[in-house]
């Protein structure tokens, strides 16, 4: 399981700011986009790009309907993540597939898409039928990241998970259950089948992340 780590910067001197020798125990970065306004997204996107290369990137734009930080129209939002993808070509394309379907037909062409649903309610009840759908499309990753509101919430997530990698071994998927609750979800990922857990540096982009070290060390004591 690869620790992904989300950096949020909100400006150009963030980027410039980032020390990457503090990212060295994240074995992918997250750029999440959505804490810039949508103008300056591609004014700073040269910057996080040579920041990080040589390293696994993954681009994402959560929006507002996901627990983000923007609100875009469907056709902003694809325009916005294709002219990244097309000028930087990130390792990992997240795209927010319920909240944005509609404009899903034109993320085709890319092969490398993290699809992904948030729920910071609860753990839904067609949890099953949402993994269902997105595994039927084959992206690279299936990403469900969802909020329980019991213990059996957590344990489901992490079986469902574990069912649904048995049956579909070339699928790969990134499962959590969110908060406090929902950590061990977190670190179970080699028991699970979960490809990714997501730490945090400093600021946690999710509840319940863990920092990056204590997740690295937890690992190792599993492993």
């Amino acid at each position: 399981m690869k620790i992904v780590v989300p950096v949020m910067p909100k400006n150009l001197a963030d980027v410039e700011a980032i020390d990457p020798e503090r990212l060295a125990d994240a074995d992918i970065i997250e750029w999440r986009a959505d804490f810039l306004p949508k103008e300056e997204i591609l004014k700073v996107a040269p910057a996080v790009f040579e920041k990080f290369v040589g390293r696994e990137l993954i681009f994402t734009i959560r929006t507002s309907r996901e627990g983000g930080h923007i609100e875009l129209t469907d056709q902003e939002y694809v325009d916005l993540i294709k002219e990244v993808a097309v000028l930087y070509q990130p390792d990992f394309i997240d795209f927010e597939y319920y909240s944005h379907k509609e404009v899903f037909e034109q993320m085709l062409e890319f092969p490398n898409l993290v699809l992904s649903y948030h729920n910071f309610n609860e753990t839904p009840e067609n949890f099953l039928e949402i993994m269902s759908e997105l595994t039927s499309l084959s992206p690279a990753v299936v990403k469900m990241s969802v909020m329980p509101k019991t213990e059996q919430d957590v344990l489901d997530v992490m079986n469902f998970t574990r069912g649904f990698k048995t049956l579909n071994m070339g699928q790969a998927y990134a499962t959590m259950s969110m908060g406090k609750l929902g950590i061990l979800s977190r670190l179970a990922g080699g028991i699970t089948g979960s490809c990714w857990t997501f730490a945090c540096l400093d600021e946690a982009s999710a509840p319940g992340q863990v920092s990056v070290a204590s997740v690295k060390k937890i690992l190792e004591v599993l492993e």
